[in-house]
Formats: C-alpha cells, sequence, structure tokens
C-alpha cells in the first residue's frame, strides 16, 4: 500500500511536468482545467 501510494504521487507529479514542459508555460498551482 506504501509503495503504491508512492507510485501514485510520483505519477501525478510526472503528468504536472510533462503538461509544463509541453505547453511552454510556467506552473501555477490554481490552474483548472476545464473538463
Amino acid at each position: 500500500a506504501k509503495m503504491s501510494a508512492l507510485g501514485g504521487v510520483m505519477r501525478k507529479l510526472v503528468h504536472i511536468c510533462y503538461g509544463v514542459l509541453m505547453k511552454q508555460q510556467t506552473y501555477d498551482e490554481n490552474y483548472v482545467a476545464a473538463a
């Protein structure tokens, strides 16, 4: 369970990093994507 939670956090961080790199924008913690 501990490693599973860590894997989920790592995956979320990678998604954030990938999005910032692909969009060439600075990170905004208050950004909400339109669903």
